[in-house]
């Protein structure tokens, strides 16, 4: 190697160290929201050097609307309750009657179209122990997902 290459070398080496850093690492919450802390190999990452994807926090807030048909709904009806409180009117010198409490069971059948909106609110967020995905960005760290170990901490429909 002659000496411009060996300058060379040297100014890529001292670029790259300057130039951002990305990577991925899996951290431990050591502390939950809203003051979260990190643990990552014995070491622990504090608040201020963390961001939060923000669906992982409590009280994460989305809309949500769904257009659907129904294509068949079968409801079962053990029992029918309903207090009648309408009586007939009163004849002269003849005493009112009072229409008797409905009673019954039966099947209610159906299909049709459904629209629905509103809001989901989740109110869960991040634990003590849990494990998450983290991206390394220069000096900050970034809690992008939360994950699991297969198969030992899968949960279904988790």
């Amino acid at each position: 190697m002659n000496n411009s290459d060996i300058l060379l070398e040297s100014i890529k080496k001292y670029v790259d160290s300057k130039t951002s850093i990305k990577k991925s690492i899996i951290c431990t919450i050591a502390t939950p929201p809203p003051n979260i802390t990190l643990n990552y190999e014995n070491q622990t990452i504090p608040t201020k050097q963390i961001y939060v994807a923000n669906y992982l926090l409590q009280n994460y807030h989305r809309q949500y609307k769904i257009d659907g048909v129904v294509d068949n709904i079968e409801i079962n009806i053990s029992e029918y309750d309903f207090d009648n409180t309408t009586k007939s009117d009163p004849v002269p010198q003849h005493p009112a009657h009072p229409i008797p409490k409905l009673q019954g069971s039966g099947k209610y059948k159906g299909s049709g179209v459904y629209q629905t909106h509103k809001d989901f609110w989740f109110t869960d967020t991040l634990q003590a122990g849990n494990e998450v995905l983290v991206e390394v960005v220069n000096n900050s760290y970034v809690v992008v997902a939360q994950i699991v170990r297969m198969p030992s901490g899968a949960k279904e429909g988790a």
